[in-house]
């Protein structure tokens, strides 16, 4: 399958795991107006987001780029800079929120968000990028150590020992690369 339709088929798949609730004030253009015949009178003022299309300049990278000493795989690359998103419950990850605005303002916030991992995780090679599922607070990070062409292995990261103890402690491979993330989310059944 081609990288560009893997990624759209990402993209149109979030729908298929999240309810896609807006939980925080939301920029206007990500917002789906709803049909209040469909709702309960308790969730009329409820809306939902959808990811948007929203072509972000190359050079937007160099800000974050220069913060984690390497680069993203680049079918990452090839997501953030096409498309604009709110976290996002995948069933398997949760993925960091990419939201409109300024740059990769809200990515660049959400990688560096919890100092205490990103102080562990970040010199050791390993970006966060997006929780694991069901609530869990472990960090699943590329591994930039393994970039080769254009990929790396996504590993997870227990996140007890580096919280209590500032150290990488239990770590798991979850996937040998993101297109293997990617591919895996696409043909998941939504329960």
């Amino acid at each position: 399958m081609s990288g560009l339709k893997l990624l759209r088929q990402f993209v149109d798949s979030f729908q298929r795991f999240d309810d896609m609730l807006v939980v925080d004030a939301a920029p206007l253009d990500m917002i789906i107006e709803q049909d209040t015949d469909e709702w309960d009178s308790w969730s009329n003022e409820l809306s939902t987001w959808k990811p948007i299309p929203f072509e972000t300049s190359p050079e937007a990278l160099q800000s974050i780029y220069t913060r984690i000493a390497g680069r993203f795989p680049t079918m990452y690359e090839q997501l953030i800079l096409s498309y604009r998103w709110f976290e996002v419950d995948l069933k398997i990850i949760r993925l960091f929120a990419n939201p409109s605005g300024p740059g990769l303002t809200g990515l660049t916030e959400a990688i560096f968000n919890d100092r205490i991992l990103s102080n562990v995780l970040l010199p050791a090679g390993f970006v966060p990028f997006a929780k694991a599922a069901d609530d869990n607070y472990d960090s699943i990070c590329f591994d930039l150590n393994k970039l080769t062409q254009g990929d790396c292995p996504i590993i997870q990261f227990e996140h007890e020992a580096i919280l209590s103890h500032s150290k990488i402690g239990k770590q798991w491979k979850r996937w040998d690369s993101f297109r293997d993330l990617m591919t895996e989310v696409v043909f998941l059944e939504a329960e």
